[in-house]
């Protein structure tokens, strides 16, 4: 009866659409905005690359908080939309060491030889690079996806409108609703 109820029920289905709106949209910009993020970084003649790269190590080690997040989210506006949870969280700095230490182990032979046959930068990229690395790519894009499907606590804190709601917290507020009534 349960089950009935809860597939019957349109928060249900709208809830998934949110959570598969905000793996698949997020997991695609997380991964563009890393991938381009990571190449340059990957090139020991890119300018402030140490600046940049001592940048991401601070900010994994020294996580700014819930709050300054939340009010940024509510200074955009951004509040019970599914932009709240994808947003904040759009490069995780352990993928994009992931991506650049892979960039790094291409041999530059092979962008040499592009270039000298009259290859740019973004076409090396997209037509050699990006093609050598599809199972690192394939491996962040899962890390990407299973972190945005299973992001329960910041869903919780920035979206309370019940069609706004992702799975996770519709199905935890199910769970929490069944629990009272039982006791």
């Amino acid at each position: 009866d349960v089950y009935r109820h809860v597939i019957r029920n349109k928060l249900f289905w709208r809830a998934f659409q949110n959570s598969v709106f905000i793996t698949v949209v997020g997991t695609s910009i997380s991964l563009t905005v890393t991938l381009l993020a990571a190449y340059p970084l990957s090139k020991p003649t890119f300018r402030g690359r140490k600046l940049i790269l001592l940048m991401y190590v601070f900010s994994m080690l020294f996580y700014g908080g819930t709050v300054p997040i939340y009010v940024f989210m509510q200074a955009l506006k951004l509040l019970n939309t599914p932009w709240s949870v994808i947003i904040p969280f759009t490069v995780s700095q352990f993928n994009l060491f992931v991506m650049k230490t892979f960039f790094e182990g291409i041999p530059d032979a092979l962008e040499e030889s592009a270039r000298i046959d009259g290859a740019g930068p973004l076409r090396i990229f997209w037509k050699i690079v990006l093609p050598l690395s599809l199972p690192s790519v394939a491996t962040v894009a899962l890390f990407y996806a299973v972190g945005y499907w299973n992001n329960y606590y910041h869903a919780m804190l920035f979206i309370t409108r019940p069609d706004a709601k992702p799975m996770q917290l519709y199905l935890y507020e199910v769970i929490s609703t069944a629990n009272r009534i039982s006791e």
